[in-house]
């Protein structure tokens, strides 16, 4: 199965599925759907509704 990205349009943080976000307790291979509906970019607080999945 492939993974995804997907990126942050206010500031170009990326949440790669692969990777996940251990520090936020998000394992990797996390897929975007399972990251939870109320987290926010780490960087620029956007609201997870508002990213956009990229190809990398």
């Amino acid at each position: 199965m492939e993974y995804k990205s997907w990126m942050c349009p206010i500031c170009g943080w990326l949440y790669e599925e692969e990777m996940g976000l251990p520090e936020e307790a998000i394992a990797r291979g996390t897929r975007w759907v399972d990251v939870p509906a109320d987290w926010t970019c780490p960087e620029s607080g956007n609201p997870k509704k508002d990213f956009e999945m990229v190809q990398v």
